[in-house]
């Protein structure tokens, strides 16, 4: 008797597997979610439009013609403020033939409200490396970005030259940048 409860219940448990797996498959196969843009080197970096930390509106189309050093970070993120005082001294740097931008999403995931970034920034001793908010995540959504910090170097043409996940050094990325149109 008990070997026909156990088979009847494993008969239905398998059904109802079946059954909710199908109902899955036609949920996410529908046509009408939008296709996710691969990021990828050599694809076009996707546009954006964000403020920055001074209250200006910036596009990344603005910078057409020239190349981008894009950095993705957050102010709880130890690897992130680690890296920081590095990319001052290149931000520093008279010479360089790129812009240098940062993302943060204030409100998100622990980051710091727009009120109270500019405060945390200045007291941190940061300066030269402009901030853009992304408070609703849609730049750090197109980026597809899972971990911080992370860089994309951006050549003239807007193509993504260079993915770095984690910090890169100044070495690294001028060097990236010199293979770059």
């Amino acid at each position: 008797m008990k070997k026909v409860i156990f088979a009847g219940l494993s008969l239905m448990s398998l059904f109802l597997l079946i059954a909710c797996g199908e109902k899955e498959t036609k949920q996410t196969s529908s046509p009408k979610q939008p296709a996710v843009q691969q990021i990828a080197v050599g694809k076009d970096a996707p546009d954006f439009t964000l403020q920055s930390m001074d209250g200006k509106e910036v596009k990344l189309s603005d910078y057409k013609g020239k190349k981008v050093y894009l950095k993705f970070w957050a102010s709880w993120c130890g690897p992130c403020r680690k890296s920081m005082p590095e990319l001052m001294e290149l931000a520093a740097k008279q010479d360089r033939d790129f812009e240098i931008l940062s993302v943060v999403a204030p409100g998100l995931q622990g980051e710091k409200t727009v009120q109270d970034f500019p405060k945390w920034y200045q007291e941190q001793g940061y300066k030269d490396i402009p901030v853009l908010y992304d408070t609703k995540a849609t730049t750090f959504q197109a980026y597809q970005i899972r971990s911080i910090p992370t860089e994309y170097l951006i050549d003239s043409q807007g193509k993504i030259g260079k993915i770095q996940f984690g910090a890169i050094s100044n070495a690294d990325a001028e060097a990236a940048f010199k293979e770059m149109k």
